[in-house]
């Protein structure tokens, strides 16, 4: 897993190929206006060839400009309400009660979000897990839904009770992005379930 987190699907979203479209129109926009102010205003940059000036100065402007959008814009609300993409970072108490088991526990959410890239681990007394793929959906009367795999290690290899195993989780978000009530699935290596609420810290 790397330290950035995985690719994750957004549904009912804005589609993530006409994004990257609009930010490299956006990128050869600035160039052309750029290139036009430099011809006027520097005599030295009329001997630069325009096709390598202009193919040099969209490559780096679109570099920024993605850059700048896939760490920070898209979370900016306007943005991201027009999106359709929840910005879920940060860190989250997590509450869970066991149905098979009959015990409530207790953890610590700490989601990395870009653009692109999302990871989601969580921290108990007795285990930790990381996500290994991820949907957000959003619908226009439900609002928004989190649905994500992943893998769950025992902190000690000694613990009996545990193992390392599969899962998935179905939340549901409050329109405030807060707070996230669902269930857990455990699948593979310890088949239990359970509810769960996060809190955003």
């Amino acid at each position: 897993m790397s330290i950035k987190g995985h690719e994750y699907t957004v549904q009912n979203g804005m589609n993530r190929s006409k994004v990257g479209k609009t930010l490299y129109s956006l990128s050869t926009i600035l160039t052309a206006l750029i290139v036009s102010q430099l011809i006027r205003y520097l005599i030295w940059f009329e001997s630069v060839p325009t096709l390598i000036s202009t193919v040099i100065l969209t490559i780096i402007l679109f570099y920024i400009i993605y850059y700048s959008f896939n760490n920070w814009i898209w979370k900016l609300r306007p943005v991201s309400g027009l999106l359709k993409l929840p910005n879920i970072s940060g860190t989250w108490s997590c509450n869970g009660k066991s149905n098979y088991e009959n015990f409530n526990w207790h953890g610590k959410v700490q989601i990395i979000q870009s653009w692109d890239k999302i990871r989601i681990t969580l921290i108990t007394e007795r285990s930790s897990s990381e996500s290994i793929s991820a949907v957000i959906i959003y619908d226009d009367i439900h609002g928004y839904k989190l649905v994500y795999n992943y893998e769950n290690k025992p902190n000690s290899l000694d613990d009996t009770n545990l193992r390392t195993h599969v899962g998935f989780v179905d939340l549901n978000l409050d329109y405030s992005n807060n707070k996230a009530t669902g269930y857990y699935y455990n699948v593979s290596g310890r088949k239990t379930s359970g509810e769960i609420i996060w809190i955003k810290k």
